[in-house]
């Protein structure tokens, strides 16, 4: 798994599949799916955060069982558009899922 922009995403993924999308929080992972047109997203899923590759694991089977080629990470930014360490989070958990 690559980390992308969003355009290179859309190029990168076949058309016609869903992408999942995270909102990664202190206890627990958002899960919402988009449809194959990629223009509406619905709520899936709460993951309860626990260990990173239990999390990592249910994103993924989450993911397989929607047939979903890709990704979306929410990024939080603080009111001046700067990372504060939740954004740096969720630049950790995209790196790490990478790994897996």
């Amino acid at each position: 798994m690559t980390v992308l922009s969003l355009e290179d995403l859309a190029a990168s993924t076949p058309p016609g599949t869903p992408w999942l999308g995270l909102d990664l929080g202190e206890k627990t992972i958002g899960v919402a799916v988009s449809d194959t047109t990629r223009m509406i997203a619905s709520p899936l899923s709460l993951v309860r955060k626990t260990k990173f590759t239990d999390d990592a694991h249910a994103v993924l089977k989450l993911m397989d069982g929607r047939k979903a080629s890709g990704l979306v990470i929410g990024l939080p930014l603080n009111m001046d558009g700067s990372e504060g360490p939740r954004a740096q989070s969720c630049r950790a958990f995209a790196r790490n899922l990478q790994r897996i």
